[in-house]
């Protein structure tokens, strides 16, 4: 039996803004930003605090249509590889990325009918 390595992801998360079309290389691409929000409660203090972890994404090919509905605040399920990204800031420090390679998205919470599209 011979294995393979890698890493997979599943994410439910909300658009922090609209997805863009762009071109690396001469791949066009869709890109766009996903935030997942934890709550806990703090035990020292006893207030919830919410823990927030931007995700970027990208899924290969064109897909006009799926920009037109990957819009600000829309809930999405995804499901890709993921790989972390060092990089410095515009503040000069290091920081580190979640960056996923989209393979599936799923709209959540709304149908295709319910969605008004943007003109792209």
């Amino acid at each position: 039996l011979k294995y393979t390595t890698m890493l997979k992801i599943e994410l439910i998360g909300n658009l922090g803004a609209d997805a863009e079309l762009k071109t690396e290389n001469g791949n066009e691409f869709v890109s766009f930003r996903v935030a997942h929000t934890t709550k806990h409660t703090d035990v020292r203090t006893g207030e919830i605090v919410a823990d927030t972890t931007w995700v970027s994404c990208t899924k290969n090919g064109r897909n006009e249509n799926l920009i037109k509905y990957l819009r600000k605040g829309m809930t999405v399920y995804l499901r890709g590889n993921i790989t972390m990204k060092i990089y410095t800031g515009n503040d000069g420090k290091s920081h580190a990325g979640i960056n996923c390679y989209v393979s599936e998205i799923e709209l959540c919470g709304s149908t295709i009918q319910e969605i008004t599209p943007t003109d792209s």
